[in-house]
């Protein structure tokens, strides 16, 4: 592609020409006049013209594939989205403290992430209501789903999950887990 000089602020070419109608004959296809197939200036911004549509069809004709990772980065954006009542209460000397549901179930996540043999898929937190006053307790339960490597025993993983979901929920997040459900849906081969 030519490269063309900056046109006058009002729009003109070096020669005078109105730069956006060199543009557009040219964009349209129509044969340039005597002047702008002598002129250095009409015949660089004419090329630029040409360049630039044909690039533009190059890449409208493209069918691009999105890499991979494109559906995990999504996941991951939608799985950490805030949501101002979507938290869980936990007690404090101080008053009630708020923590995001997304973040608690990603430090779940990353627990059994961590773990030989299984992966975590999804994560969800309930807080569990006080039976005695309806109001939220303090304590939850815990719905995972995980991925297990082909050849695992699965009872043994999913015990394993189980009381690491638990410790987890307890020690790094101050949230008592009264249950954990866990739902193997994948297996996968090799190590992951």
């Amino acid at each position: 592609m030519a490269l063309t000089p900056a046109p006058d602020p009002d729009g003109r070419l070096a020669c005078g020409r109105d730069a956006s109608a060199v543009w557009d004959r040219a964009a349209a296809g129509e044969p340039a006049d005597a002047h702008e197939r002598d002129c250095p200036h009409c015949t660089a911004a004419a090329a630029d013209a040409r360049g630039l549509g044909a690039l533009v069809h190059r890449m409208a004709q493209e069918q691009p594939e999105p890499p991979p990772s494109v559906l995990d980065r999504v996941m991951v954006a939608v799985r950490t989205e805030l949501r101002p009542h979507d938290v869980l209460t936990l007690p404090s000397p101080h008053g009630p403290a708020r923590l995001s549901r997304a973040a608690a179930a990603s430090v779940l996540r990353h627990t059994v992430d961590a773990m030989s043999g299984v992966r975590a898929r999804s994560c969800r937190i309930e807080q569990v209501t006080d039976t005695f006053s309806g109001e939220p307790g303090h304590a939850a339960d815990v719905r995972i789903t995980v991925t297990a490597r082909f050849g695992v025993d699965l009872a043994s993983v999913t015990a394993r999950v189980r009381q690491m979901v638990a410790a987890a929920g307890e020690q790094a997040l101050g949230v008592p887990v009264r249950r954990v459900d866990i739902e193997v849906v994948d297996v996968f081969g090799g190590e992951w």
